[in-house]
């Protein structure tokens, strides 16, 4: 038998059940991307980068890619492209009153935070400054996402993305190595050409760059899908992937580049092609190394991402989108608190202490939320012998909405 497998299916998971992973991976972005944004947090030098060229908005984007193909793909089987189209539009709407509702809330953060202790302008800190110096032509950018401002530019590219999944379907009816061949092609040449979408809040492209970004989903995707196939029990890719993990770590780390000079050597090498917004081939291996070496370490050991010291996180991947969200608003409020009362011991018990419980509760609210409680038992009562039978509750990956 072939030891060729898709990286989406060595898990020990049922296909059918929703698989931990990538729930857990997510919610792990989520508390990432949370740390990264809070400004004293003490927990911002354990993220990612720290430790490598990639972050975890490559995770993000990877794993998204991933349940886009569990949540979406069926559709497009079942019920042909027209409606997995309409599905996806949909869902690019939700995505897009989210990232104006997230503008929204954290505009109303940093004034409010400038306002309140008036030697701080978070206006400016968060690049807002655009926005209220010409609100009216800024308006217009936002809502035609043109006004792509930091901080709030990860939604604009995740809509971008998930726009080109009918079109990836629709190739994938020719031969799947047709989606694989137009991804690669179309992230040269957004990285030759530097191909992008428009940004007045810089005056340049998206920071994250839809045409180079959708390499890294549509891995996940295709992965996802069967499309790709990654030898599992290949020794020399496990250690290959695994010196590339620790080359990351030690360019990343100064003490090591002033003691070393080769290793100094390399860091400086990698950083002449450290180009974030064209995600750049460096940080695309170093992500698919870590990636893969974190998949043959939690081979047979993915129940204990089920654990009840880890249902927070998994929870909180399964409302990834509230999760971001309120993350968002939250890291700059804590920043703000940081500020202003230090950012020793007690300070970081106080916020965290506070936002990491207030996260998983939200994600646990909106859940609930999703449940429509309020309908339960609306139904009419059905005779006894009428019922079905009793049988354990099966969640079928494709009922699943993931965010």
């Amino acid at each position: 038998m072939s030891q060729t497998v898709a990286l989406a299916d060595v898990a020990a998971v049922k296909p059918r059940f929703r698989d931990p992973r990538l729930d857990f991976f997510r919610g792990l972005a989520m508390f990432f991307i949370y740390f990264a944004h809070c400004n004293g947090n003490i927990f911002y030098n354990f993220i990612p980068a720290r430790f490598g060229p990639s972050d975890s908005a490559d995770l993000f984007v990877f794993v998204s890619g991933m349940t886009v193909a569990i949540a979406f793909g069926g559709t497009f089987a079942r019920q042909g492209w027209l409606i997995g189209t309409a599905r996806i539009a949909y869902r690019c709407m939700q995505l897009y009153a989210a990232q104006l509702g997230m503008f929204c809330a954290l505009a109303v953060a940093v004034v409010v935070g400038t306002r309140f202790f008036g030697d701080s302008n978070y206006i400016r800190q968060v690049g807002f400054q655009g926005f209220f110096a010409d609100p009216a032509g800024s308006l217009i950018g936002l809502v035609t996402l043109t006004y792509d401002p930091p901080y709030v530019d990860i939604l604009p590219l995740y809509i971008g993305v998930l726009a080109m999944v009918p079109l990836v379907m629709a190739l994938a009816r020719i031969s799947p190595r047709l989606v694989i061949g137009a991804s690669i092609a179309l992230y040269l040449a957004a990285n030759f050409w530097h191909l992008n979408l428009p940004n007045h809040a810089e005056d340049n492209g998206w920071h994250f760059d839809p045409f180079a970004w959708q390499l890294i989903f549509l891995t996940g995707f295709s992965l996802q899908r069967g499309w790709l196939k990654v030898p599992m029990a290949s020794r020399a890719l496990f250690w290959g992937s695994v010196a590339i993990v620790v080359l990351g770590v030690a360019i990343s780390q100064s003490e090591i580049c002033d003691r070393v000079a080769a290793i100094d050597a390399l860091r400086a090498w990698a950083a002449k092609f450290n180009d974030k917004t064209y995600l750049d081939p460096i940080r695309y291996l170093h992500f698919l190394a870590t990636a893969y070496v974190t998949i043959r370490l939690l081979r047979g050991r993915e129940h204990y991402l089920l654990s009840e010291p880890l249902r927070p996180i998994v929870k909180c991947g399964q409302q990834a989108l509230s999760i971001f969200i309120c993350g968002m608003v939250l890291s700059h409020i804590g920043g703000m608190v940081f500020d202003h009362i230090g950012i020793g011991f007690g300070p970081q018990v106080l916020v965290n202490g506070i936002t990491l419980p207030l996260l998983v509760a939200i994600a646990h609210g909106v859940a609930w939320f999703k449940n429509a409680p309020w309908k339960q038992g609306a139904a009419p009562e059905i005779r006894q012998s009428e019922r079905a039978p009793s049988r354990a509750p099966i969640v079928p990956v494709a009922n699943q909405v993931y965010v």
